[in-house]
């Protein structure tokens, strides 16, 4: 297996998703390596290294969808600090209302932190 470049790997994810929306991380993956494989067949990525490539993309777009899972300490798509937003309930009592990430747009919310499913596109989405 040899790993890519990040720019090839850029090139490469944009030229797929002008085509379509990849409706899953696995989805992408297996859209870019079998374009990946036609350069080189040896060439291979892996998702969280995909996914750190796009999230510095700015012309690609990424959705997180989110299940129930532990408060994180970074952000579960990519891996940057996330701002913490607290609200008072009528009592007076602060509590997390949601989580942010700046870089990313990951946002987590009503006890539900950690990622079910990421989708992601070129532009924006119609």
């Amino acid at each position: 297996m040899k790993i890519p470049k990040d720019e090839v790997v850029k090139f490469v994810v944009k030229s797929v998703l002008h085509r379509r929306t990849a409706r899953s991380q696995h989805e992408l993956i297996d859209m870019v390596n079998a374009e990946l494989r036609k350069v080189d067949p040896e060439y291979a990525i892996a998702g969280k290294r995909l996914r750190d490539i796009v999230v510095r993309m700015p012309e690609v777009e990424m959705r997180v969808e989110i299940k129930k899972g532990g408060i994180p300490n970074k952000c579960p798509a990519c891996g940057s600090g996330l701002k913490k937003v607290y609200n008072r309930n009528l009592k007076g009592k602060k509590i997390l209302e949601y989580l942010k990430c700046a870089k990313c747009g990951y946002v987590g919310h009503d006890q539900k932190w950690a990622p079910r499913k990421y989708q992601f596109w070129v532009g924006k989405k119609s």
